[in-house]
């Protein structure tokens, strides 16, 4: 009788013939999809079997990577869940939830729901995403495995970071989400973003002047609505006080999200005018 092999067996096994391997060893210590599933359920998520293995393959790697690269300050893979993974679970909860950016098959979800499910959904749409500063794919990797609207472009300055982000979805197979080396206005050049993504890219008052040109508008007529931004603070944004004669803003909506007793926003800004 043939035996059913163990879904939650670790994907990756490394070479034991380095120091590399026991600083691999302790940073992924207890690191596995059924431990991972029982982390996302105590932080509100509950992801199926094909979105926990990805997420497992971005912290293995993630980790591997930290060790010459620091990408990430934390170095427990518990930690960079609860306080950096857990973002884009929060964000990807309210685009799966958006009324432009859901997918368009998608229930509503309830509003006291204890935990949230994150259910597979195919692509159902065409707008541009970009996310600017991408570093080490947080909030942007898990996003992806958990929200698969539109094309998803991660711009990332830095060769090193954008090699890891190239590796990442390769070996995560992360459809219509793609990895730009340069700078981001090089990059923007010649383009329309439909939604922006940003954590700590720049100050929002040169933050929103720097992409106002590369966001979609009504008075394009290419174009049929206004485009966003998301930015992941700590601190709720208003848009209004940096309005210009150039460009106007609207906050458009403000989701609060509670991550190791801190309060953090999902602050989404539409250019309404130019």
């Amino acid at each position: 009788m043939n035996k059913k092999p163990n879904p939650y067996k670790p994907i990756y096994s490394v070479k034991k013939s380095s120091k590399k391997f026991q600083q691999i060893q302790k940073s992924t210590r207890k690191l596995s999809v059924e431990n991972l599933k029982e982390q996302c359920l105590r932080l509100g998520f509950s992801l199926t079997l094909p979105q926990l293995s990805a997420l497992y393959e971005y912290l293995f790697l993630l980790q591997k990577w930290n060790l010459s690269m620091n990408l990430v300050g934390k170095s427990d893979w518990e930690e960079i869940l609860s306080e950096l993974v857990a973002d884009s679970f929060h964000l990807a909860k309210y685009l799966n939830s958006h009324p432009v950016f859901a997918p368009l098959s998608i229930p509503i979800a309830q509003k006291n729901e204890k935990i949230h499910s994150f259910e597979p959904y195919e692509n159902e749409h065409d707008f541009t995403a970009w996310d600017l500063g991408a570093g080490a794919g947080l909030p942007g990797i898990p996003l992806r495995i958990l929200w698969k609207q539109g094309t998803y472009t991660l711009v990332e300055a830095r060769e090193k970071r954008s090699l890891f982000l190239n590796t990442v979805c390769t070996k995560l197979g992360l459809e219509n989400t793609f990895v730009s080396r340069g700078r981001a206005e090089n990059f923007m050049q010649g383009k329309k973003a439909r939604l922006i993504v940003s954590r700590a890219f720049m100050p929002y008052d040169k933050m929103l002047p720097f992409i106002a040109p590369y966001l979609t508008s009504t008075q394009d007529p290419a174009n049929s609505a206004n485009g966003s931004v998301i930015f992941l603070s700590l601190e709720p944004i208003r848009a209004e006080r940096f309005n210009s004669s150039e460009f106007k803003w609207n906050t458009k909506n403000i989701y609060e999200y509670t991550v190791k007793n801190k309060k953090k926003y999902l602050c989404e800004i539409e250019k309404i005018s130019q």
